[in-house]
């Protein structure tokens, strides 16, 4: 069986989302994601299956952190189709372990920070990743 955990700094992400209207809906969208997640092993079972949801085939799409995934870091990304549609451009950041069937949100993170091994927020992501 699967399991969902939100990390402490996902969910500082997520109370800042909710400071203004406009971040609100994306912050709301996000929580009914991942509470629809935690009860359905099967959509768990997608987040780590490269190219879920491509084409907008799904409500979401999954995909490799290729630059860390390579480098034995299990980390993946999702992003929502129905905030993208509204310009709303975050992304759940998640490591997968395997051993223990579960799934770490790492950070909910806007897209246009770029991944920058060096950017601060992919610091913080890495720093949680070793330290869930």
């Amino acid at each position: 069986m699967y399991r969902l955990y939100v990390h402490r700094d996902a969910k500082r992400d997520l109370d800042q989302l909710w400071e203004t209207s406009k971040t609100a809906t994306a912050a709301a969208r996000i929580v009914a994601l991942l509470e629809d997640l935690q009860g359905n092993q099967d959509l768990l079972d997608r987040l780590t299956q490269h190219d879920f949801g491509v084409g907008r085939s799904e409500p979401f799409h999954v995909s490799k952190w290729f630059e860390h995934w390579n480098k034995g870091k299990d980390l993946w990304r999702l992003k929502l189709w129905d905030l993208e549609a509204v310009g709303l451009k975050y992304r759940v950041v998640y490591a997968y372990t395997p051993g223990i069937r579960q799934y770490n949100i790492l950070a909910i993170a806007p897209r246009s920070f770029g991944y920058a091994e060096d950017h601060p927020l992919t610091q913080r992501i890495l720093r949680a990743f070793d330290n869930p």
